[in-house]
């Protein structure tokens, strides 16, 4: 009985072997990022001030609410939702943006102001 058991536990176990053979990579065949193209972007950096996206795969402009794709998301992806301002190279279309350097900016809250229309008689 106990042979039996160890027996149809050993065939599982080589029944499943080429499974797991398929799904493991060696070390060099990791995934690797595509590589990036620099002739297609900008020789000077550009500072844009806009939001990362939550997924950190995008950055929207603050100024004319553009949406730029990044091409290096690790770089923004820890400032997620959070308002920033990028030194970047944009792409000869002005779609991509390729980030060289990123600063929170700090959101200033909407207060009223004395000089205001609203406070005068």
């Amino acid at each position: 009985m106990r042979k039996r058991i160890l027996l149809s536990m050993v065939a599982i176990f080589f029944a499943t072997l080429p499974v797991w053979a398929q799904d493991a990579k060696p070390a060099g065949e990791q995934a690797k990022p595509a590589p990036i193209n620099m002739d297609k972007l900008s020789k000077k950096p550009v500072s844009i001030t806009g939001r990362v996206s939550e997924d950190g795969m995008s950055l929207v402009g603050e100024k004319d609410l553009k949406t730029y794709k990044v091409l290096n998301p690790d770089f923004v992806r820890e400032n997620a939702g959070q308002m920033v301002r990028v030194s970047a190279r944009v792409s000869k279309d002005n779609v991509e943006i390729l980030v060289s350097s990123v600063m929170v900016q700090e959101e200033e809250p909407t207060v009223a102001k004395r000089d205001d229309a609203a406070f005068r008689r």
